[in-house]
């Protein structure tokens, strides 16, 4: 991956505007560039084994679903029908030899293919293959499974680089569901929910609890895919709150499940600009960010572990599920604060500090992608994607 020139990194230093976190045309623009040519994550491969079983995922205003071919292939298609566009499937389940829709009951095969039009004497020229599903990429990294709408720059191999070899040690391949999936919608705009997840600066005062338990990160890499990584060091001070005390207590039975090189450790990963993925010897959880509009996102969160574990590691994910519910409604809280400071009249954002340097990577990431999004003010209305337009070119 390229060295990033001087002068941009000098430019991305001045954090975004106060507009692009409130502009409905931008954000459209956003969808495009970060969650429609961006991988986004869809599930473990654990949770689709056989032939016809399925997950589906929502984006945004797109929903995708991944099957299991025939041939035990993950297919991936834009989960409409192409007859009058009825969403086909919800949530996870397993279709029983075809994908059928349930509105008038177009069948297609697990690779797409139409393959069943009821009355097809009312329908005498269709073309089948044109009247397909429409099939997106679809990849498994360490058995979690991502797919894209558009082509984009990176496979999911080459945008985790050598960072990869943190899901390894984990064997995050080997996991299965361990607790519900959970999705919550916050009055945010998606990149509010980003910046806060990027940086580490507010854990002192916004996450007492986490501060309690963690020191800094002691090790942590940036690609210019938009990869970044953190490994943070559990604390021997016992905490004065009990769940936090017990967690650290029994922390060590844990251990055993994963190599000398990350015991006692938390692993944090965060993929521009919407996937936080955070390994922990007794489990991983997984932070998703999901655009509704411009001051709306979905949070969802899923969670994976070992097969068997032992009680202790139960144990161990209860407690840390209390720890980190405890976070995230605080998350929850610190961003919308933000959103709602961000519409002050005449506010500027202030500076970076030396802690946020993913933030401001992330908003030269912005600018790069959409070149607009650097302007001090927002075009006006109805003239924005051209602006965008001409100013990348």
């Amino acid at each position: 991956m390229k060295a990033r020139p001087l002068n941009a990194e000098k430019i991305s230093r001045v954090p975004l505007a106060a507009w692009t976190y409130s502009n409905a045309e931008l954000f459209e623009l956003e969808y495009e560039a970060f969650f429609l040519e961006r991988w986004q994550f869809v599930g473990h491969v654990n949770q689709v084994p056989a032939p016809g079983d399925y997950m589906t995922v929502d984006i945004g205003r797109d929903n995708v679903v991944v099957i299991r071919d025939k041939d035990h292939s993950l297919r991936a298609f834009l989960n409409v029908c192409r007859h009058r566009g009825s969403r086909l499937l919800d949530g996870r389940g397993s279709c029983q030899g075809v994908i059928k829709c349930p509105y008038h009951g177009w069948t297609y095969t697990f690779d797409g293919r139409l393959l069943g039009v009821p009355k097809e004497y009312d329908f005498p020229e269709i073309d089948r293959d044109a009247n397909s599903l429409h099939q997106v990429e679809v990849e498994e990294f360490h058995g979690l499974v991502f797919t894209r709408v558009r082509p984009g720059r990176h496979t999911v191999a080459e945008m985790f680089g050598d960072t990869a070899r943190y899901l390894e040690l984990y064997d995050v391949a080997n996991c299965v569901p361990c607790f519900e999936e959970a999705t919550q919608c916050w009055n945010v705009n998606w990149k509010v929910a980003w910046d806060n997840y990027l940086e580490n600066y507010h854990i002192p005062v916004g996450h007492p609890g986490l501060n309690r338990l963690l020191d800094v990160a002691d090790e942590g890499e940036e690609l210019t895919s938009g990869v970044s990584y953190g490994v943070f060091t559990l604390k021997e001070k016992p905490s004065r709150v009990e769940t936090e005390r017990r967690y650290q207590e029994m922390f060590h039975h844990a251990n055993e499940r994963v190599p000398d090189a990350v015991k006692g450790k938390w692993v944090q990963f965060g993929i521009h600009g919407n996937l936080g993925i955070d390994l922990y010897p007794e489990m991983l959880d997984i932070f998703q960010l999901i655009p509704l509009s411009p001051d709306k996102t979905a949070v969802r969160a899923t969670f994976y572990g070992h097969r068997k574990p032992t009680p202790e590691e139960e144990e161990l994910r209860r407690l840390n599920m209390e720890i980190n519910n405890a976070v995230n409604d605080e998350d929850r809280m610190l961003c919308e604060r933000v959103q709602l400071g961000l519409q002050t009249t005449g506010y500027e954002p202030g500076p970076f500090s030396e802690e946020e340097q993913g933030l401001y990577n992330f908003h030269r990431m912005v600018r790069e992608r959409i070149p607009v999004a650097g302007l001090a003010g927002a075009p006006a209305i109805g003239c924005l994607r051209a602006e965008n337009e001409q100013l990348g070119s």
